[in-house]
């Protein structure tokens, strides 16, 4: 009995000792959807673990209900704000001035409002919620110059109109100080209040007018004034790309002919060179072209004979990508890299991976180009690769990691490092290529069947740039995926793509369309491949793409 207890005794010590040093399993906290009561919109970004959310103007940012939300099977989530563990069979209102006296959605940077989904990790999502509330001061044709300038937290209004219009003779044409539900009183000298006032009937402004504006049951008192001015042309803005420039402007558009001049910093007043312009109410924009890139000049507003002040800026650089002529390659063994030196040290391919596979590197310099001169990249789409079964040629801007052959196709996915820095803005991509289509004729990944369809099709050819704005981080956010102009990364995109056969060189333009006109990129991202659906191991064994002589533009 002893014996027995002492054996016991040392099983139980032995098993208090056991460490445990299995990992816990990486399961991501998703929020996969989210109805919102009011909402304009919501958007979910599970890269980013944001929420997009935009309110109607009538909904009360104290009560926020969110109606319904699903997340990651088996998690769990916590409003941070609260502390309060959320049940997605439950519905709760979201206080998004967090407790504030003022009322008003605290910014994200600041105090941000975030949820906690936890499985065996923590994930952060944050609320980025915002509610436009139109305001509106406009007077008649004639007198107004450029938008009224409102202060949402101050509760006041401003607007200018031409010395020539005396503040006993503003006309009103429409005043609206808070959301569509709100009500309006005026606030008259003696401190009379005036329910549901005709604001077309107030005139008189050589002092301020005072309204008092509810909804809810939030009161605010806003202060209404009207200034003269004799300046005609207010608010200019440049946006300056390399080779060109956007311009915008409010003023007093009535009051002649509206437009732009631009010269050189430093020029003399000959030098102006006149921007036609399109008027749209008190605003009005144009586009000054034939500019020199890295170069200061100087542009201003005019309205008839009224100058506005000269607002100075700097074009953008065109920063060159290295050897985009595809010229330079260097032979390493049996592996070539389209560098100056045996290395993915800018542009890379996956010959390293066919290479390790016992295969001929299929993505190689030819002498075959559309000048005879120098070189050009010949990609060639191949079968037999293990485990991929295929492997389709590429060129791609960024890095190919690989220290040994992978033996599945998730690890296989993760080799290509796509993007280098970069913070230029080309306007097009052109070049040269001739191609030869094969009959699709391997899709290895059984999970996609949409690529498993494509079997019997022609293959087809693929180059395309992206320009991206990383956000800080020192990898691509889409990995390896697909790129759309829809991608929250992505700022600037363009494409080609055929099945067609080509015998001949024959030149190719891409023009580039971009999300807006004022983000810019942090890197860029250029492939070109022998199989479209070659990065999901889908393509026809004998495409041949040849690329030669690419350039961009920024006009």
């Amino acid at each position: 009995m002893t014996v027995l207890l002492g054996a016991l005794m040392l099983a139980a010590l032995a098993t208090g000792c056991i460490k445990n040093d299995i990992p816990f399993e990486i399961v991501p906290g998703n929020i996969t959807s989210m109805e919102v009561r009011g909402a304009e919109s919501v958007s979910l970004e599970n890269s980013s673990r944001t929420i997009e959310l935009v309110l109607a103007d009538t909904v009360d940012l104290r009560h926020v209900l969110l109606e319904d939300f699903r997340i990651t099977p088996d998690a769990r989530i916590i409003d941070n704000v609260t502390h309060q563990e959320l049940d997605t069979l439950d519905s709760y209102y979201l206080d998004l001035t967090q407790g504030s006296a003022e009322y008003a959605i605290p910014s994200p940077e600041q105090k941000p409002y975030t949820f906690t989904v936890i499985t065996y990790q923590d994930y952060i999502w944050t609320l980025k919620a915002t509610q436009n509330i139109e305001r509106v001061f406009t007077l008649a044709d004639g007198q107004q110059i450029g938008e009224a300038k409102f202060s949402a937290t101050g509760y006041s209004v401003i607007a200018y109109v031409p010395e020539t219009v005396p503040l006993t003779g503003i006309d009103i044409q429409e005043l609206k100080l808070g959301p569509s539900n709100a009500t309006m009183a005026w606030v008259k000298a003696d401190g009379t209040v005036v329910e549901d006032v005709d604001v077309k009937t107030i005139h008189d402004f050589t002092l301020p007018q005072h309204f008092i504006v509810k909804f809810f049951d939030i009161t605010q008192e806003w202060t209404v004034s009207v200034e003269q001015s004799a300046q005609y042309v207010t608010e200019m803005s440049v946006n300056p790309w390399a080779k060109f420039a956007y311009l915008s402007a409010q003023g007093l558009t009535s009051a002649g002919t509206c437009g732009f001049q631009i010269r050189k910093a430093g020029a003399g007043d000959d030098a102006w060179t006149d921007v036609a312009a399109t008027v749209d109410g008190v605003q009005f924009s144009g586009k000054a072209t034939g500019l020199t890139p890295s170069t200061q000049y100087e542009a201003r507003g005019v309205i008839g004979t009224n100058y506005g002040d000269v607002v100075a800026f700097t074009t953008d650089d065109t920063p060159a990508i290295p050897n985009l002529n595809l010229d330079q390659w260097t032979l390493a063994k049996t592996t070539w890299y389209p560098n100056s030196d045996a290395a993915n040290s800018y542009w890379a391919t996956g010959n390293k991976g066919v290479t390790l596979a016992g295969k001929a590197s299929i993505s190689v310099p030819t002498d075959v180009t559309v000048d005879g001169t120098g070189e050009a990249a010949q990609l060639t789409t191949i079968g037999g690769v293990p485990f991929a079964q295929i492997a389709a040629g590429n060129i791609f801007i960024g890095d190919f990691v690989i220290s040994s052959l992978p033996t599945n196709l998730p690890a296989m996915r993760k080799c290509p490092r796509f993007g280098r820095p970069y913070t230029g803005r080309p306007t097009s991509l052109t070049g040269w290529y001739k191609y030869t289509s094969a009959t699709i004729d391997i899709a290895a990944d059984k999970n996609l069947p949409d690529l498993i369809a494509k079997i019997g099709q022609p293959d087809e050819c693929h180059i395309y740039i992206s320009l991206e704005n990383w956000g800080g981080a020192s990898e691509r956010p889409l990995g390896t995926s697909a790129t759309s102009l829809s991608d929250p990364s992505v700022i600037g995109y363009g494409e080609f793509h055929t099945s067609q056969t080509i015998g001949e060189y024959t030149p190719f333009t891409i023009d580039i369309e971009y999300k807006n006109t004022t983000d810019k990129p942090t890197h860029i991202v250029l492939v070109a491949t022998s199989s479209r659906w070659g990065g999901d191991f889908c393509g026809g064994t004998g495409s041949v793409l040849l690329v030669d002589d690419m350039e961009i533009s920024f006009d």
